[in-house]
């Protein structure tokens, strides 16, 4: 009797095809029917645990191969007893019934093994919803209890989904654990790199983002800030705009949010915390913090536009005024050229007065430097009357050098006046005597001051040349006359 001619090989091997052995328990072969269920209960166990749906191609086989060769061998101990049956001298039953009941297990272990990748499916939609709520405790609780828990599903795909959505939960968990810590440079970081995860589900809908940028902006204005000593480094600098530039970027890149709203009163603190010297009234640091600002773009903050329109100029006045009270021209010097270039109507009687003072700082400069090798006394006399309420200088230069006359004046007049060496004139060996220093025909020249007090010198360009140097208060209607004359030693 052949094995397909069988009836009984045939059920038998049939109701072995779901792997617990039931063509065993219709043959009654009770050794055989445990030994089948263990076999199959272990290798379904076995794949659960050591990860049938990541292996698909090695478990998927082997439990093929155990089905088929359960069948086999129900067709060989089917074939057994239908001859014992007939070598006994009866006949095989041929009934339906076990044929019905082995597509029924068939379809049952089928139905079952769909069955879990269905659960896994829901289960995922279950961890995706909560992940999309922001819930990520809950998503990331449901992400692995369907990688542990359906791996007879035997889907790559579901496990593959299970691990990437509970990766995205864990940095978006990481990013708002970050934000909480205040470590706002990191989680704008880990934000970024959470949207661009592929299982990313999540949705900003509450403007979290647009909080952690606006909270960098802050921390990264108020460090920058907080190390200010006097100086504007250039980490500073950066600092601010960096600053200015996080804030110009959150109504564009997160439009509608609460923190895209605030966005002009923050840049107004920006600047209000980068220019606190002007508050003060430390006027020179005041214009170096708002010159960090003046470049920028402040079209969201408008007020703060119209804040250094008048603060500049204004920081850059009282700057020139304390700098030529303090003895420093060229400080002075660079915010009247600011003025001149940037805010030409910006206080422009004042502003011609300091540029006037700033002059004069500059002659005094002057001074100081020839002064510096040697000086003698200039205490000039009256000669006459000048004529008028003008004070008047006329002094020859009796030298082959150039003669300079320096003076400082009320109210910052100051001017040098040079005057050129005589082609015909030589140094003296002694001082001369009489006339002959006016007789020579040396160049005359003549100054007309108004009455004050004064700060004079004499000097020329000749070799090792002592200035004379003096202060003095001269008064309306003098006239002095004097000769210069350079000895040679």
């Amino acid at each position: 009797m052949g094995l397909f001619s069988s009836p009984t090989a045939l059920r038998a091997g049939l109701l072995n095809l779901s792997g617990f052995g039931a063509g065993y328990l219709y043959l009654r072969q009770w050794i055989f029917f445990g030994v089948a269920l263990v076999v199959t209960v272990g290798l379904l166990v076995g794949a659960a645990l050591h990860g049938a749906a990541d292996h698909p191609l090695v478990w998927a086989p082997v439990l093929l191969v155990w089905f088929l060769a359960a069948g086999v061998h129900g067709l060989f101990a089917g074939r057994s007893r239908d001859e014992r049956t007939t070598a006994a001298g009866g006949q095989p039953a041929r009934r339906l019934a076990p044929v019905l009941t082995a597509a029924g297990l068939v379809l049952a272990v089928v139905a079952g093994l769909a069955g879990v990748w269905q659960a896994g499916e829901w289960r995922l939609r279950v961890a995706d919803a909560a992940h999309a709520r922001g819930e990520c405790a809950e998503a990331v609780d449901i992400y692995e209890r369907v990688e542990a828990g359906f791996q007879l599903s035997m889907s790559p795909s579901l496990m593959d989904r299970a691990r990437s959505g509970a990766e995205a939960c864990d940095l978006l968990t990481r990013a708002q654990d970050e934000m909480s810590d205040e470590e706002y440079d990191q989680a704008i970081d880990t934000y970024g790199e959470y949207f661009a995860h592929p299982a990313s589900r999540w949705e900003d809908t509450d403007g979290e983002v647009a909080d952690a940028n606006l909270s960098y902006a802050e921390s990264l204005a108020t460090a920058a800030a907080e190390s200010y000593d006097g100086r504007i480094t250039d980490e500073i600098r950066e600092g601010f705009e960096q600053a200015h530039e996080i804030y110009g970027a959150i109504p564009t890149n997160y439009e509608g949010t609460e923190a895209a709203g605030r966005v002009p009163d923050a840049m107004l603190e920006l600047y209000e915390l980068g220019t606190s010297d002007y508050a003060e009234e430390r006027w020179c640091d005041a214009f170096d913090q708002i010159e960090v600002f003046a470049d920028l773009d402040w079209s969201l903050a408008p007020a703060v536009a119209e804040r250094i329109d008048a603060e500049a100029p204004e920081a850059a006045r009282q700057c020139g005024w304390a700098e030529v009270d303090g003895g420093s021209a060229d400080r002075a010097e660079e915010m009247t050229d600011f003025l001149a270039a940037e805010y030409p109507d910006h206080e422009a009687d004042d502003v011609e007065d300091l540029v006037r003072h700033v002059g004069a700082a500059h002659i005094e400069e002057t001074m100081d430097t020839l002064r510096a090798g040697g000086e003698s006394r200039f205490d000039p006399q009256p000669f006459g009357s000048s004529g008028s309420d003008k004070v008047v200088f006329e002094i020859t230069n009796d030298s082959p050098y150039d003669m300079r006359f320096l003076y400082v004046g009320p109210d910052g007049v100051h001017d040098e006046v040079v005057t050129d060496g005589c082609d015909d004139c030589d140094t003296y060996s002694s001082p001369p005597s009489g006339n002959s220093c006016f007789e020579r025909g040396g160049e005359i020249m003549r100054v007309e001051l108004d009455p004050g007090e004064y700060r004079l010198m004499l000097t020329s360009d000749a070799p090792r040349s002592v200035p004379l140097h003096g202060t003095r208060n001269l008064s309306g209607g003098e006239r002095y006359e004097s000769c210069f004359y350079v000895t040679q030693e």
